[in-house]
């Protein structure tokens, strides 16, 4: 079962998506809150799987709510759900560590699809976004890094990363081997200096590559 703490001060729509999940779903709200300042006690307290966080809150907004939780060293995975779809808040999100973005007229399966995936430690963009994303980067209007040693084909895998696609479905679209994609991946990973995906993007992503 994957528990969920909900940070959304409307309370009415906290309650609606904690009826929406049952058993079968594999999902559980455990709690919810309206302040920002409480989600480091509740994340300690409580065994949270994934924190579904509004951005525009009154006493504290999901964007400081992220800070706090970074400065308190909390690792749980965030999931901003919201109805703000600029690309600005997208980056900012994500530059404070949310794992991933989701619309709130995202459909039940969108949401469950969400969850499971930030819960494992992936990224997961709404479709609407990881459009924006993958298009914005295509347009290549953002600027190379200083010696130019990612290529044309290993941005195109990094915006493709973007949309939350595996190395299995980017090597069918590019037509490929999944081997040459994994090697691609490890490449820009070594050349970029980071960890995993997730920081890779979310690196990008601050850098204004995509």
């Amino acid at each position: 079962m994957i528990n969920a703490l909900i940070v959304d001060d409307h309370e009415m729509f906290a309650e609606g998506v904690r009826a929406m999940f049952n058993q079968s779903d594999q999902v559980s709200v455990i709690a919810s809150t309206i302040n920002g300042h409480e989600v480091p006690e509740l994340v300690r307290k409580l065994e949270v799987d994934v924190i579904l966080m509004d951005i525009s809150m009154p006493i504290l907004d999901g964007l400081e709510t992220m800070k706090l939780l970074h400065e308190s060293h909390v690792t749980t995975s965030v999931l901003m759900l919201t109805m703000h779809d600029s690309f600005g808040k997208i980056k900012k999100a994500l530059e404070y560590g949310a794992k991933g973005y989701i619309l709130k007229n995202a459909t039940k399966n969108e949401l469950l699809e969400a969850i499971r995936a930030v819960s494992q430690g992936q990224n997961y963009f709404h479709p609407k976004i990881s459009h924006q994303i993958f298009e914005y980067f295509k347009k290549g209007s953002k600027p190379d890094i200083s010696d130019g040693s990612i290529s044309a084909r290993e941005k195109e895998i990094i915006a493709l990363l973007a949309q939350g696609l595996s190395s299995h479905d980017i090597a069918e679209q590019l037509f490929l081997s999944e081997h040459t994609i994994k090697t691609h991946r490890r490449n820009i990973i070594h050349k970029m200096g980071v960890k995993n995906t997730a920081e890779l993007i979310q690196t990008a992503l601050k850098k204004e590559w995509i």
